[in-house]
């Protein structure tokens, strides 16, 4: 084979797939598409998309079919490339080897010993983000510099070394490794580090990491013992032959051979490579989703080991589907190119040009992960045990999850996509050209390849433009007839002290809901459990008996704004908690997302449920701490809930931030409950007297480091106040269960527009405009258009409620409703029927989006005649 140095061909042919590939994605208009923690909404359909890419794939390989005729024999020329370390660096090497050993213990330490809680441990960001994520990059780059500062070779071969200084003997054994085996005990432990990040249910929790990061030592170690250190590097070190598969063809990176094929055992492992990262964007579709469900249903056991036997089987499958497609794309490739080679050495010589695919799907999957879960190593470097320390004055930087959006998360991954496919449209071009006798045959045999990069790009956008959003999965109505059997261990407040009693048997209501409530993080650090969401009902039954004698709880504002509730709630009941279906991966830390499904029943005859969904959810602003705590307040008469309750007893209205003398007083009883553990009556059955105490002590401290006792689930925190302005920090914290943009439709309110009322068969019909924004940029501008117009151009439809409240002429509410949507775009009140003959005004508005700021209200006076 001809080898070929240093010709100056190369740069002018990378220029002209550059070109390419990027004339193609610039016409390509931007599609449908791919949500960080929200859906961005794009332009054009997904398919245009698809599209656009597959073109620029086809088009690159007809563009380097043309102008690219060396084929790839020995080292790339590229650009200056930085000195491989080792003999040329030896201080950088030692002082790298020096560096990653303390931070391997490190990790070690913090995950046995330090705080358990993820995002305040150094132990998950150091190993899924930076370990993993970061230094794929690194390699991509710079050549395999992990295979040089490896922590536990470093250590295997400093204690070779004095070995050898004082028995003259090699620590190694010299057991000879088997040819045989090639890297598929490297494969093994890649397919075993995957399976921990994508299957396994504690993945991020820290002690888990600690004690798979000392197994991993103790394996790695033995290998080296058995074979030799250099030898396990280049055979059964999973992450050294997998940064060393990412530094193949790095720019900057050491000069090396590019003409060597894979092994059988290589090639699968560069596969495995690739169909990781596939499988875990495919984790969060819905098509996996619907998937994961039947095995599970098929699956005997509990839920969770049924969902980690059906991540197992998802895993191993896909890395075999797409095993099977590039064998058989080989295949084909054969006998296009006249039956020589073997399809097997045609898919060895070609495994490492899907190398460049690889590096293009772990920047879609994993930059954004990146470049927002990293930050965490700025406050985690000050405290890596989550002790509170402050080790280098970094523990109060601030992660900000908006450094980069949507936008910047979809437009990265398109462009990582299609520019690794058209590498390797490139590389296995270059490859067909040092394989193949003759031109004819090279181009024959390159069509079946490009025609599997197409199919992987497809695939590959298809699984980034997923729907990956947080919808709300309102109540569901019971499907009952008339009346709904109350489980006997519902619960319902005891009016004057709250506390909870079961129903009993033989009660029934006419409505049941079904509530799976979101859970998130308090401001104070402790999670909402099914305390925080019962003890609204326990406050408002508490505080709403006007006779429960002298110096019972009572305040008139809280009677009347729930006295309906109470009047027609028979019973709540926890259900359980579901942590699988709303949790979410950045990259290789799962975020945990708790839904508390909870049961209400009511005494409330409606085909509405969102109307009892809206009197009384089972819900809190504020965890149940805060509730007790200002209860206390105004029991011991230092405030009062309502202003006038204050003025009639001559006290302070309640306030947890601005009035100093309450605070003290606040702090002090904090203090006394953290000490004994207080639980208000009403909570007994659900707190441990230990949980109480570690939530006041929660309460406690947030006070002390903010000032005021004013603690949200919300995502946007006080910071400071004056008697003339006060300031609201956003909370950027990824234990927020509402991803990035879930706000972004507020600073653009759109508003709708009723333009015609006529009678029809069922009752009003509603011809309705909306306001479209059309963004330019950076500017934007507010488009009034037709609804049926604006259904029919956008990608994704806002969400439209048309809402109506029928008065009588009394002024009395006759009836309320909302309005259907009809297919011809224009709303339909159904009135008939449901109204005494009499003299009406109908009050009728829509809304977009959500907004229901300065609504456009259009009001009807008509008349119903007697037999209508």
């Amino acid at each position: 084979m001809k080898f070929i140095r240093n010709r100056p061909a190369w740069p002018r042919e990378a220029a002209l797939v550059a070109v390419a590939g990027a004339g193609l994605l610039g016409a390509a208009v931007p599609a449908s598409a791919h949500g960080f923690g929200q859906r961005y909404d794009l332009p054009v359909p997904l398919s245009l998309y698809l599209t656009g890419a597959a073109a620029a794939v086809v088009v690159s390989f007809v563009i380097i079919a043309l102008f690219v005729h060396r084929p790839l024999a020995g080292a790339l020329p590229h650009a200056p490339r930085i000195a491989a370390p080792g003999k040329q660096w030896p201080v950088a090497t030692l002082a790298g080897q020096v560096l990653t050993v303390a931070v391997y213990a490190l990790v070690v330490a913090a995950g046995w010993f330090g705080n358990q809680n993820s995002l305040m441990n150094l132990a998950p960001t150091a190993v899924w983000v930076i370990g993993w994520v970061g230094l794929v990059y690194v390699s991509a780059l710079f050549g395999n510099i992990w295979a040089r500062i490896h922590p536990l070779a470093a250590v295997f071969g400093w204690s070779e070394l004095l070995w050898r200084r004082l028995t003259g003997r090699a620590l190694s054994t010299g057991v000879h490794y088997p040819d045989r085996l090639g890297v598929w005990p490297g494969l093994i432990l890649l397919f075993a580090f995957s399976w921990t990040e994508l299957v396994f249910p504690y993945a991020a929790l820290p002690a888990a990491i600690a004690w798979l990061a000392f197994g991993y030592a103790l394996v790695t170690w033995t290998g080296m013992a058995l074979f030799g250190r250099a030898v396990w590097l280049a055979r059964g070190e999973a992450f050294a032959l997998a940064f060393g598969a990412f530094a193949r063809f790095a720019p900057f990176g050491p000069p090396r051979r590019h003409d060597e094929p894979a092994s059988a055992s290589m090639t699968a492992f560069v596969v495995f490579l690739l169909s990781s990262v596939v499988f875990d964007g495919t984790l969060a579709t819905p098509v996996w989703a619907r998937l994961e469900n039947i095995v599970v249903g098929a699956v005997a056991g509990s839920e969770t080991a049924s969902r980690m036997i059906a991540r197992t089987l998802g895993l191993l499958a896909v890395w075999l589907l797409f095993l099977g497609t590039y064998l058989a794309a080989c295949a084909v490739m054969q006998k296009v190119a006249g039956g020589w080679p073997a399809a097997g050495t045609l898919a060895r010589r070609f495994a490492f040009t899907l190398v460049p695919i690889a590096i293009g799907y772990h920047l879609a999957h994993y930059l954004s992960f990146l470049l927002i879960q990293g930050q965490y190593v700025i406050p985690l470097a000050s405290d890596p045990f989550g002790f509170g320390w402050n080790l280098l004055g970094t523990a109060g930087y601030r992660v900000d999850i908006a450094v980069v959006g949507a936008r910047f998360d979809w437009y990265c991954a398109v462009g990582a996509i299609v520019a690794g496919h058209i590498a390797a449209v490139y590389l296995a071009h270059r490859t067909a050209l040092a394989t193949l006798d003759s031109p004819r045959r090279t181009l024959a045999s390159q069509y079946p390849m490009t025609a599997l990069m197409v199919a992987y790009t497809v695939v590959s956008l298809s699984i980034v433009a997923a729907p990956i959003v947080e919808t709300s999965s309102g109540p569901t109505l019971d499907p009952a007839a008339a009346l709904v059997a109350v489980p006997p261990g519902a619960l319902i407040p005891e009016p004057g002290t709250g506390r909870l009693h079961a129903v009993g048997p033989s009660r029934t209501a006419r409505l049941a809901l079904t509530f799976r409530a979101l859970g998130s993080t308090f401001h104070d650090g402790t999670r909402m459990t099914a305390a925080d969401l019962l003890y609204p009902y326990v406050f408002a039954w508490r505080w709403s008996t006007r006779d429960g004698g002298e110096g019972a709880p009572y305040d008139p504002v809280v009677d009347a704004v729930t006295a309906f509730a109470r009047a027609r709630l028979v019973g709540v009941r926890i259900v359980g908690v579901d942590t699988t279906s709303k949790s979410t991966s950045f990259g290789d830390v799962t975020f945990t997302r708790e839904l508390l499904i909870v049961e209400l029943y009511a005494d409330l005859a409606t085909d509405d449920p969102e109307r009892m969904a809206a009197l009384a959810p089972p819900w809190s602003t504020m965890p149940w701490t805060v509730i007790a705590l200002m209860e206390e307040a105004v029991h011991r008469g230092w405030a009062a809930f309502s202003r006038a309750e204050a003025a009639r007893r001559g006290v302070e209205w309640l306030d947890l931030v601005r009035s100093p003398t309450l605070r003290a007083h606040l702090a002090e009883l904090v203090d006394a409950f953290a000490r004994d553990g207080y639980r208000p009556v009403g909570l007994e059955g659900l707190v441990t007297t230990e949980e109480a105490r570690a939530r006041w002590a929660a309460l406690g401290a947030f006070s002390r480091a903010h000032g005021h006792f004013l603690v949200t689930n919300g995502p946007y925190r006080l910071k400071d106040w004056s008697p003339q302005a006060v300031t609201v920090e956003a909370f950027r914290d990824l234990r927020y269960p509402l991803g990035v943009g879930s706000f972004d439709s507020l600073p653009i309110p759109r508003r709708g527009f009723i333009t015609r009322i006529e009678p029809a068969d069922e009752g009003l019909k509603l011809s309705v405009d909306i306001e479209t924004v059309m963004k330019f940029q950076r500017s934007y501008k507010i488009v009034r258009e037709p609804l049926a117009t604006a259904l029919a151009t956008s990608p994704l439809p806002p969400v439209l409620v048309c809402r109506y409240l029928v008065l009588a002429a009394d002024g009395r509410v006759a009836l309320a409703g909302t309005g259907d949507l009809a297919t011809d775009a224009s709303f339909r009140l159904g009135l008939k029927g449901r109204l005494a003959p009499g003299d009406y005004t109908v009050q009728t508005a829509v809304y977009v989006g959500g907004n229901a700021m300065n609504p456009e209200i259009a009001r009807i006076p008509f008349r119903v005649a007697d037999g209508s």
